[in-house]
């Protein structure tokens, strides 16, 4: 598996954007079949470049933040389970958020 790292300095991580101040809901409500306001998407993220642990054809589905799949930086990754990966740069890195309650 790749090792997920963010390049960038921590105050720039994705996970201090106020989009995801409170993770856990918009989370529960893309997995219960809900896009929240202002987020779009619900595809099957391929996992083109292994930046995710590999897993089978349709095992995530990709989020994102934007007007279009292309301009959307901020995108959120859920795997069947409870697996939950955050990017605020459009691929580049993946953070693995851990312990979120799963809904």
């Amino acid at each position: 598996m790749k090792t997920i790292k963010w390049r960038v300095k921590s105050d720039e991580s994705p996970l201090s954007d106020p989009r995801l101040s409170n993770l856990f809901l918009p989370v529960t409500d893309l997995r219960n079949g809900r896009l929240p306001f202002g987020w779009r998407g619900n595809k099957v993220s391929e996992n083109r470049y292994g930046d995710l642990p590999i897993r089978d054809c349709g095992s995530y589905r990709e989020f994102y933040m934007g007007t279009s799949a292309e301009s959307g930086e901020l995108r959120l990754v859920l795997g069947r389970g409870s697996e939950v990966y955050v990017t605020g740069n459009h691929y580049r890195d993946f953070i693995q958020v851990l312990h979120l309650p799963f809904s």
